[in-house]
């Protein structure tokens, strides 16, 4: 049984040995915070919820930081939800239908086992097409085939359709686990912000440098997995030569280290009651928000205490999106959204 810091369903809540605000670094300056404590949207069952800080408890901002230049491919949902246009998907297309709306799992499942090519077009069919579309909550695809009855065959002619009952679901536990915030971990969520990602690290200079920071000083930290509370597997093996830290210990080493890169201002460290992350200013205004503990790809095999990666990052813990850093992603054990609950400890800038 593997068990990841990055859990799809469920993060991992870490056990952190949170610092005192006062515990400033240099000259940081506790300018107004960029992601505000305050809980406006959904009340979250935790005493963290009430809690109030000098720095936390006003809510005006830095106006500058409500210049995030959003790409053009991404729009707000009247609740609050972030949506995406003018993807650029693949381009497959498989008797008719262009399987690149769909994630590369379920095309594998279509081409190679449903609705294989000799099972397409076989002597009775002609005209034979495909069908294939997201259910109503967007977690599952369905699809149909039909063809055309060959002359010579009972029913010449006529339309038949088959292969309805098959479909691809993703992960039914999201409803439970997430409630109304379930939307941002549906299988064609997940899929369309793969899509989202790719194209920005494409077209978003500044995005692309901080992903490779962020990915860098990911294989060079290994989880402390002997100081997190809700592990139970077998003692880890520590690889030699990596530095070893829980929540904590990451959001630091991104304070320490973040402001050598050319595109960023500011960085702020963030914590809530179990866990610690960052945001970002950006030298061109945005705001990115950022968790590297949640971004990281490391795995741990529960059985042996083997630590290895893999390449499955967790995107939507390092975004500009607000409302998506919010409420993608909950502590694991006591599905509390962490980042929704946070409280400003520190900041500093160039």
């Amino acid at each position: 049984m593997n068990v990841k810091i990055l859990l799809k369903t469920a993060c991992k809540l870490c056990l952190c040995v949170l610092l005192s605000a006062c515990q400033n670094i240099g000259n940081a300056n506790q300018e107004v915070p960029i992601l505000s404590s305050s809980n406006t949207s959904a009340p979250v069952s935790t005493p963290a919820n009430t809690r109030t800080s000098a720095a936390a408890s006003s809510n005006t901002r830095d106006a500058s930081l409500q210049k995030a230049s959003t790409p053009s491919f991404v729009t707000t949902l009247p609740n609050g939800f972030i949506a995406f246009q003018n993807l650029v998907y693949p381009q497959i297309n498989y008797y008719g239908a262009n399987l690149g709306f769909f994630p590369p799992k379920v095309r594998d499942f279509i081409i190679n086992t449903q609705f294989t090519k000799d099972r397409m077009e076989r002597p009775h069919m002609l005209n034979p097409s495909l069908r294939v579309w997201w259910s109503e909550d967007n977690n599952k695809v369905l699809m149909e085939a039909s063809y055309t009855t060959a002359s010579g065959y009972v029913g010449a002619g006529t339309v038949e359709k088959w292969g309805q009952g098959a479909n691809y679901s993703g992960s039914s536990a999201i409803f439970d686990m997430y409630g109304e915030y379930a939307y941002y971990h549906t299988f064609k969520f997940e899929y369309e912000h793969s899509l989202y990602v790719e194209q920005l690290l494409k077209t978003d200079p500044a995005y692309a440098e901080i992903i490779s920071f962020a990915k860098k000083l990911c294989a060079e930290i290994e989880y402390d997995w002997a100081n997190f509370s809700g592990y139970s597997g077998a003692r880890a093996r520590p690889t030699p030569g990596l530095r070893r830290h829980v929540c904590d210990g990451y959001a630091n080493e991104v304070m320490e280290k973040i402001l050598q890169l050319s595109s960023v201002q500011a960085v702020q460290k963030w914590t809530s009651p179990g866990h610690a992350w960052n945001v970002i200013k950006l030298t061109d205004g945005r705001t990115l928000y950022f968790d590297l503990t949640w971004f990281d790809n490391e795995h741990i095999n529960q059985e042996t205490g083997a630590v290895y990666q893999t390449d499955d990052y967790n995107w939507t813990n390092i975004t500009f999106h607000e409302h998506l850093f919010r409420f993608s992603n909950v502590g694991y054990g006591q599905r509390v959204f962490h980042h929704n609950v946070g409280q400003f400890n520190r900041e500093i800038r160039k």
